[in-house]
């Protein structure tokens, strides 16, 4: 806790773990379950028998999808209730109470690493590329999925007198700051990066981009139209040469 009693970004996390846990259920919230999954599962290699890390895996939601995938599942988190919420839902797997930036696994140990909507609760993403970087074999893919770093730079929507929506701005968008969120009973801490920031971090030490997308919900979805004029989502895969 800080010398104010503000609360740190973990604490946060901590208070607010239960309910997250309620929040997303066994399929996940309306982002997951629409737009992301149905993307991730479109660029996931066949991950049978392979070794993979979730980084920052939460209550574990997608840790069990990648296990019935027929991966190898490690995964890690900052936050004690979920991981005891993840390895009661699958003791099989390895759940392990850790922050990405110091990670108690060996090198060269995964085929692939996921962080799913993680690396945005990241503070300190130098010492995290360093660790991914160790951990990941030769050839391994690591796949992030996180906010679009446009859509992590905006102020809301600017809508008309009958509440058309008109525009959405872009400020600061160079700028390394911390975001201090609420939502649904729910108060975290996310980060805004530029992209040629996250991407540099891996593509300065030999890795290959492979994959950059935005995912969209379907054509039929009512929030498509708002997605098409500002996606608010994007995943990029690399491989470590």
């Amino acid at each position: 806790m800080s010398t104010n009693n503000t609360p740190t970004p973990h604490e946060k996390w901590q208070k607010s773990a239960q309910t997250w846990i309620n929040h997303q259920g066994q399929s996940g919230d309306y982002a997951r379950r629409v737009v992301l999954d149905p993307a991730l599962e479109e660029i996931l290699p066949n991950l049978e028998g392979k070794t993979v890390l979730d980084l920052g895996c939460g209550e574990g939601r997608y840790s069990r999808t990648l296990k019935s995938k027929g991966a190898i599942v490690t995964a890690i988190d900052p936050v004690a209730e979920f991981i005891s919420h993840a390895k009661l839902l699958d003791p099989e797997s390895t759940y392990i109470e850790s922050f990405a930036e110091s990670i108690p696994l060996p090198d060269n140990s995964f085929d692939l690493i996921l962080s799913y909507l993680t690396i945005i609760d990241i503070d300190d993403m130098e010492a995290t590329s360093k660790e991914i970087i160790r951990l990941l074999k030769p050839n391994g893919q690591l796949i992030i999925v996180t906010l679009s770093n446009m859509a992590s730079c905006t102020d809301g929507w600017y809508k008309d007198e009958n509440g058309k929506k008109l525009f959405r701005t872009v400020d600061r968008y160079m700028e390394h700051f911390s975001m201090n969120l609420a939502w649904s009973g729910l108060e975290i801490t996310n980060y805004h990066r530029p992209l040629s920031y996250v991407l540099g971090l891996f593509l300065n030490h030999s890795f290959v981009l492979t994959k950059l997308i935005e995912p969209l919900p379907p054509k039929e979805d009512d929030y498509y139209s708002e997605e098409f004029r500002c996606p608010t989502f994007q995943i990029y895969a690399l491989r470590k040469e």
